[in-house]
């Protein structure tokens, strides 16, 4: 079993004021810009090599733009590379985006069906998964219900526990995998987990690198659509996590204006309980517009596995809602998004998850 690239160069057709900005750092802007037989083009792969055998389990990293989607679209077979070859020992399974291959209309249930089918599976193989499906979405009653009512977090555990059942050998999987709830994710990495012990390769890109680190053996670096660093997993990740805050520091240097104190005792971030009986999904607040923040990187420490886990950056005034995975314990960290400091938490008890009464 295997799944190889050799030499994978990708280009986009572009406008033509793209070429003006050829030969400047443009990883961020997602490729180079450049000419290709006299044609403006983006460059978003050059010359990508890397070659996986029976059992491995690859992370890919990177900043917005390096490449990491497109490398894994490639390898799926989604896109053809203009020059280069990609080869596999047999089907390569994607997860890119939930909604690919899913009915808004339909039932979880009719869901489950369609998307065996477009596997490839027989009637009698997905009636066989259906229970084992269900019990790890948890979704309950709500495989009744058409895909439409689900909240984000719902269809992505619909969607992972589908496709990992009817995948083939080889599964690659973009961004979302780290977009779960801390709860889900322990379910996502016991899945993999298992699904790696029958010898299958995974391809798995991610900015969670906390999820990297559990998942994978090695790892590829994608800087400007060219391999930066291929080596181990946790090799890679210190490395390129030592680069990414010396990054952050030198932004915060270019975009100085100095940060005013946050007073003692000011509610830095807030949590607002549920809107409805038995629900734990809350709303998070923050306002520090007025100390000269700019953006802020929203975080949930999870006393029990003494870990953190990433939400998103936001703009320094904004609100946020979780899933139902909050429970109490759970602390919400904010951290500034330039120079990575502490800005002020807060801890969820009991009483956070009791809805407020309404009139």
């Amino acid at each position: 079993m295997h799944l190889r690239a050799e030499s994978v160069t990708l280009y986009f057709p572009a406008h033509a004021s793209a070429v003006a900005h050829a030969g400047r750092a443009t990883a961020r802007l997602g490729g180079t810009p450049m000419r290709h037989r006299g044609k403006p083009v983006i460059r978003a792969l050059d010359a990508v090599s890397l070659q996986l055998a029976r059992g491995e389990r690859l992370g890919v990293v990177g900043h917005n733009g390096s490449g990491k989607s497109t490398l894994l679209r490639v390898l799926a077979g989604v896109y053809r590379p203009q020059s280069g070859v990609v080869s596999a020992s047999g089907p390569v399974s994607g997860i890119f985006n939930m909604s690919i291959g899913f009915r808004q209309e339909a039932s979880g249930y009719r869901n489950i069906l369609l998307k065996g089918l477009v596997a490839g599976r027989t009637r009698a193989e997905i009636d066989a998964a259906v229970p084992a499906i269900a019990e790890f979405t948890e979704l309950g009653p709500y495989l009744d219900m058409p895909l439409h009512t689900y909240s984000q977090g719902m269809a992505l555990r619909l969607a992972f526990a589908v496709t990992t059942t009817f995948s083939h050998d080889i599964l690659v999987m973009d961004e979302w995998i780290g977009a779960g709830d801390a709860r889900f994710q322990e379910k996502v990495v016991g899945r993999m987990n298992g699904f790696l012990e029958s010898a299958h390769i995974c391809v798995l890109a991610s900015h969670n690198n906390a999820l990297l680190r559990r998942l994978t053996d090695r790892c590829l670096w994608l800087e400007e659509g060219r391999v930066r660093m291929l080596g181990e997993t946790a090799e890679v990740i210190d490395r390129y996590d030592e680069e990414t805050a010396l990054i952050r520091k030198a932004e915060a240097a270019e975009e100085a204006v100095e940060r005013l104190p946050i007073p003692d005792g000011h509610p830095v971030i807030r949590i607002h309980p549920p809107r409805k009986p038995g629900s734990h999904a809350v709303e998070l607040s923050w306002d520090l517009e007025p100390f000269n923040v700019t953006r802020v990187r929203l975080v949930v420490w999870n006393p029990h596995r003494q870990e953190e886990q990433l939400m998103g950056t936001a703009p320094s005034r904004s609100r946020r809602t979780t899933g139902e995975w909050v429970r109490p314990g759970l602390e919400f960290r904010l951290y500034d998004g330039l120079d990575d400091s502490p800005l002020g938490s807060v801890l969820v008890s009991a009483s956070d998850l009791v809805p407020a009464a309404s009139d």
